[in-house]
């Protein structure tokens, strides 16, 4: 072993806490990134396998009504150019649930499918799929998360089911009760299957179902652009068939089926970076280390290279240790991660997402990245720190000059006025003017780990809020098509016994009216017949008037046949069909613009307050492949008692807070907005401070009803929504949604539970960086005074007064670095926030509490006076003997 090997266990030895701060902090960092890597490339293996494995769809398109025959195959038919698309009935029922005992009263949605077996095929955890019609399988995560197992009883509908098993939809990866909603929502809604007669039995209940129709290309393959074509191409189809389409939405678009993998992608991006900074932040450590070291020992290193040992070797020498305990923590952290945080990592998103079982897929590119460049880039960036150190001449090293550019180093004059004690201070700054920089970049870094930590849920609580304010009344209500509360009794019996008719199959209605045309054809000749037989009475003139009379009658027990046929399906006898077909008869159908009539009456005060409005959704492009986002355009009446100071009417357009602080429109410009659905776009221009409305987080843009229904090609009497303080009773036929603050609510509570463990490792992770980055950088500033505090001992200066200079120096240069990276470090959460989230629907404005910014200075400062009684410790064990080492 040659000499400088030998020392190498000395120099560990002697500094032991230094080194094995660096490991613990590397080891750890690599660890914890290792073992979410790990997981998210096998959460993400998984999911891509899924749409193979249980069929996902390619899309679906939600009609108003339920589509007939002839208009699927119309739909149909528009794919023949990419190969054929087939179409699956996939209607669901958003069912209210309770608990059968012990409901704590919550509103909460389970979002029902009568069970599928040919599209997006449920993967169960536990149980069985739903056998019997009182039987209901319910996803996983909601189950989890409100305490429901395989065995409970549960009211949907008002009607009791067992829970006969645990599962998850492919379709439904992450729980969005509506597809523009800015974060999934695993507390108060979830989804779930039932049999066909369970299904039956909830719409009977009163659940309104969602008409929605998935489909799957025959060319599974399809590149996305010829993909949405053809999707575009079937709802013209269907439109052209008479067919109101609600909603279109492609597999890429679904936040259901792409949201999951989406966030797991950007989260792993995220930890890398977060890794790299780590590592980055540790080489600069290492440097300012090893320049510590090499300062300490020029006279060493001066005498060895006069000894005849060449730079290359002392380089090496120097190099070895840091390469060592980075080789060794990189290699041991992958490990780690692997064995032991893989499971916890899982669990973070497992305990968010409805995923089939999870399996560990291994990569080699996570090794690489985890295990491999860490350790690289640490020695390449000592390495070079090793170099520009080791550029000076032996004499310089004898002479303690490595520090220096020339042979005489002079200090900064500092005024005669200042006292000792604060002269004494300001040069242990000086002189450590390099380490208490870096010092000041890890304290910035974990306090934004920290403020992170800290400051993410009241920024989620502030957004959940200000979306709880933006509803401007209790009930704000979603309609398929325009329904009016107001009406007579008659209109309410008529429209009623409309809908009821309409619930029957088309066939039977069909036949009835087949019947009652040949009834009216028959009486009709039978008619001409008895006129003939009268004007020329003969034997074949009366036989045929006979015959004539008996065609009827066999056409009239054909029609009461077919009213017979009718009564059974509606529950009720021949005379109370006939009632219902005359009833209805007297409504004009034909007259478009003729609303439906509520058959329930609200009652004239509820009715009174209840206001109109127009919504529709349209489409902006974020720009730089962030994709679009979702904005909803409302028709507002001018003289509106719920949104209240909008300045709409006479073409005025005005934009909500979170559009103009998320895209930065100015004032004059014009936004274009797209209509996936009709393939047109919209230019609408922001006219400046006076058209803005609502909080940062109102994604919206207002104008009149009357420009909405112009700009929209809408009658002029058209609306498909109501606001209202009071609950409505609105027919389930015309009924899509009732956003209440409970539903806002929901959101600040979704992300409290999503974030919590999050929140609580990137904390911990935040003080043990703040605990090492503080303990090696100080360490290194004492280290480097050594001799200096040698020297006061043997002048008298006690352990008490040597630490008053020296940790009081370093105490206000990590208190100042705590208070002024506070600014820099809000600026960076801002930018962070905003470049994380533009790829998402929604506006988030960072929200730093006062108390969470004391939090973060307090906390740092706590971890730092840990530190300090380490290194009054260290100004202990310094010995006399120091001050007697040779210098020169």
């Amino acid at each position: 072993m040659t000499p400088l090997a030998k020392r190498l266990p000395r120099e560990l030895r002697r500094n032991i806490g230094k080194y094995l701060g660096i490991f613990l902090l590397m080891c750890g960092s690599i660890a914890l990134t290792s073992g979410f890597l790990l997981a998210a490339h096998s959460i993400g293996c998984l999911i891509d396998d899924m749409r193979d494995a249980y069929t996902i769809e390619d899309g679906r398109v939600t009609t108003s009504f339920e589509a007939t025959k002839d208009q699927l195959k119309a739909a149909e038919d528009a794919a023949g150019d990419v190969g054929g698309v087939t179409l699956y009935k996939n209607f669901s029922i958003d069912a209210i649930i309770k608990k059968a005992a012990g409901d704590d009263g919550t509103k909460r949605t389970l979002r029902t499918y009568a069970h599928r077996t040919k599209v997006d095929i449920a993967s169960y955890c536990e149980g069985r799929q739903p056998k019997a019609d009182d039987e209901v399988a319910i996803d996983r995560v909601f189950a989890t998360n409100n305490d429901l197992a395989v065995g409970d009883k549960v009211e949907l509908e008002g009607r009791i089911y067992t829970i006969c098993g645990i599962m998850t939809q492919p379709d439904s990866q992450a729980l969005f009760l509506n597809n523009s909603d800015f974060t999934v929502n695993t507390i108060t809604y979830g989804v779930a299957e039932v049999t066909d007669a369970g299904f039956a039995a909830l719409e009977d209940a009163g659940g309104a179902p969602a008409y929605t129709y998935s489909f799957t290309f025959a060319d599974r393959d399809l590149p996305t652009a010829d993909r949405i074509d053809a999707e575009q191409d079937m709802v013209e189809a269907l439109t052209d068939a008479d067919a109101r389409v609600d909603d279109l939405i492609d597999a890429d678009s679904n936040q259901g089926i792409g949201y999951a993998r989406d966030d797991v992608g950007g989260d792993s991006m995220m930890w890398m970076t977060l890794l790299d900074i780590i590592i980055v932040i540790m080489a600069f450590v290492f440097v300012v280390l090893t320049d510590a070291t090499i300062e300490e020992e020029s006279a060493i290193i001066g005498t060895l290279l006069a000894s005849g040992y060449r730079r290359r070797e002392i380089v090496l020498h120097y190099l070895a240790l840091p390469a060592i305990v980075g080789v060794a923590a990189a290699l041991l952290g992958t490990a780690l991660g692997v064995v032991f945080f893989t499971e916890p990592m899982r669990s973070l998103y497992y305990g968010s997402y409805s995923l089939p079982p999870f399996q560990v897929y291994w990569s080699w590119e996570i090794f690489v990245k985890c295990a491999v460049v860490p350790a690289a880039a640490l020695i390449l960036i000592t390495l070079v720190g090793l170099l520009r150190k080791m550029g000076k001449t032996p004499l310089q090293f004898l002479r303690h000059e490595a520090s220096g550019k020339s042979g005489t180093k002079r200090g900064l004059q500092l005024p005669e006025r200042m006292g000792f004690v604060s002269r004494f201070r300001l040069r242990i700054f000086l002189r450590n003017l390099g380490n208490f920089a870096t010092l000041f970049v890890g304290i910035a870094f974990a306090s934004l780990l920290l403020l992170f930590g800290l400051a993410i849920l009241p920024t989620m609580t502030h957004y959940a809020d200000n979306l709880e304010t933006s509803l401007v009344a209790e009930h704000q209500y979603t309609l398929k098509a325009p329904l009016e509360l107001e009406g007579t009794a008659e209109e309410r019996e008529q429209w009623s016994a409309l809908e009821c008719l309409q619930s029957v199959d088309g066939v039977l209605l069909s036949a009835a009216q087949d019947a009652d045309d040949e009834l009216d054809d028959a009486a009709d000749a039978a008619q001409t017949a008895a006129d003939a037989a009268t004007a020329s009475p003969s034997a074949e003139s009366l036989t045929a008037a006979q015959d004539a009379l008996t065609k009827v009658q066999d056409k009239k027990d054909a029609l009461y046949a077919r009213l017979d046929d009718l009564a059974d399906i509606l529950g009720c006898n021949r005379d109370e069909a006939i009632d219902l077909i005359d009833k209805a008869s007297k409504i004009d159908t034909d007259n478009d613009d003729i609303h439906p009539v509520n058959t329930i009456d609200n009652g004239a005060g509820a009715i009174a307050q209840a206001e109109k409005y127009a919504v529709y959704q349209l489409q902006y492009d974020r720009g730089d492949g962030n994709g679009e986002e979702t904005i909803s355009v409302y028709g507002i009446s001018t003289d509106s008692c719920y949104w209240k100071g909008l300045n709409v009417g006479d073409g005025h357009v005005v934009f909500g807070g979170g559009l103009l602080d998320k895209f930065g429109w100015s004032e004059g410009q014009k936004v274009t907005l797209g209509d996936k659905y009709e393939g047109e776009n919209y230019s609408l221009e922001y006219a400046g401070k006076d058209c803005a409305w609502g909080s940062k987080s109102d994604m919206n843009i207002y104008m009149s009803i009357d420009d909405f229904n112009e700009l929209f090609g809408n009658d002029a009497a058209y609306f498909n929504g109501y606001v209202s303080d009071e609950k409505l009773d609105l027919d389930s036929r015309y009924f899509a949604g009732d956003t209440t603050p409970d539903d806002m609510r929901a959101v600040g509570d979704q992300f409290i539970g999503m974030m919590s463990k999050m929140i609580g490792m990137m904390i911990g992770l935040a003080v043990f960086i703040f605990l090492l980055f503080m303990y090696l950088l100080t360490k290194a500033v004492i280290d480097h005074s050594a001799r200096s505090i040698s020297y006061m001992k043997v002048f008298g200066y006690r352990d008490s007064e040597i630490s008053h200079l020296y940790i009081r120096s370093i105490t206000l240069c990590v208190a100042a670095s705590l208070v002024l990276s506070l600014p820099v470090i809000i600026g960076s959460l801002t930018a962070i926030f905003r470049s994380m989230l533009l790829a998402y629907n929604g506006n988030i404005e960072i929200y730093v509490p006062a108390w969470s910014m004391a939090a973060c200075a307090g906390i740092g400062f706590a971890t730092y006076l840990v530190v300090a009684l380490l290194h009054m410790r260290s100004i202990k064990r310094v010995g006399l003997a120091e001050a007697l080492k040779v210098q020169e």
